[in-house]
């Protein structure tokens, strides 16, 4: 049965992209907690599906107000022409957590939310050949955007996303990211959760299901994976409370 739910979870995590991963997942948890005990347990998944499509409904849809803003149009473009023709396996990834970006801006505050949606544009950029100074894609692309003109703060985020400074100690880069500052924070927290729960072809996965992922496509070498040992509480911290902020915009008391 596990595996029927965990197979079932993933079905409804694709189907319903509107929906933030990890509230898809808590849902899961908590009706098959419910009604685990059912007389037929052939039936269990079939419930749990059913309760949770119900809870999907109920999930406020997004207002779009921001896709039109100078910043995040800007970002859009520039991702767009760095990535796409070239590598657009991450220009499938960067759309997705922007996607992503977009669902959960409503944890921060309203004057924030063009800044998460165009660095979760942007957080990959780095990865552009033309753009490849030190080989740390975070870095070679928040130097890009400075270079540019673009906001401080979204250089920032772009610089520090998903535990990069791990990554840089790894390879021997942390004073050159040191140049940028690691601001912590409900922005900060909220990037991170957009790129660890967006697959590398933009697909909605769940925490988990990404951090699996990247070891198996990278391998033990990659210094992203090495620098899991480092980093991957402050990951899962970083999700679980974008998470926890996720659940008091619906009005339910905080549990992850």
């Amino acid at each position: 049965m596990d595996e029927q739910i965990r197979r079932m979870e993933s079905r409804l995590v694709t189907e319903h992209d509107s929906v933030p991963p990890s509230l898809v997942h808590e849902w899961v948890e908590h009706a098959r907690a419910r009604l685990g005990g059912a007389a037929v347990r052939d039936f269990v998944p079939l419930l749990v599906e059913r309760a949770v499509r119900a809870r999907v409904r109920k999930f406020p849809a997004d207002d779009g107000e921001m896709s039109g803003a100078p910043l995040t149009s800007w970002a859009r473009n520039t991702a767009h022409r760095l990535l796409a023709r070239r590598s657009p396996r991450r220009w499938a990834h960067s759309s997705g957590v922007a996607r992503r970006a977009e669902q959960v801006a409503r944890v921060v505050p309203a004057g924030e939310r063009d800044v998460l949606v165009a660095a979760a544009w942007l957080h990959d950029i780095g990865y552009a050949e033309e753009l490849t100074e030190t080989g740390l894609h975070s870095l070679d692309g928040a130097r890009y955007l400075l270079r540019a003109g673009v906001p401080r703060q979204v250089c920032n985020l772009v610089a520090h996303h998903s535990g990069a400074s791990a990554v840089a100690e790894v390879v021997g880069l942390l004073d050159e990211l040191m140049e940028f500052d690691d601001v912590q924070g409900r922005l900060r927290d909220a990037l991170w959760y957009s790129d660890m729960t967006t697959g590398p072809d933009g697909q909605p996965t769940t925490f988990e299901s990404r951090l699996a992922e990247i070891r198996l496509r990278r391998g033990p070498d990659d210094p992203v994976v090495r620098a899991l040992a480092i980093n991957v509480d402050a990951r899962r911290a970083a999700v679980r409370r974008t998470h926890r902020l996720l659940r008091r915009t619906l009005g339910h008391p905080s549990r992850f």
